[in-house]
């Protein structure tokens, strides 16, 4: 599994709805910090099932909250130029 999640879609993002609320915020307050918080925790709940993990994070650069941007990031990924 890849996970990409976008390099802006930090803390100063306005695009989109982000859920707020005491629980959902100990993941991060912004999506950049919940994707590196989700892919950390799996690795870590992995690790404690000796399980293998096999997922790769991709911070894609200069893309926020944009699903035609990430889009064209994972064709990159997948296809190359």
């Amino acid at each position: 599994m890849v996970l990409f999640i976008g390099e802006l879609d930090n803390e100063n993002e306005k695009g989109g709805l982000l859920l707020r609320s005491p629980s959902v915020d100990k993941q991060g307050l912004y999506r950049l910090e919940r994707g590196k918080y989700f892919f950390t925790k799996s690795k870590n709940i992995a690790a404690g099932m000796g399980l293998d993990f096999n997922w790769q994070l991709e911070i894609i650069t200069n893309v926020g909250h944009n699903h035609r941007k990430m889009g064209d990031a994972a064709a990159k990924y997948l296809y190359g130029e």
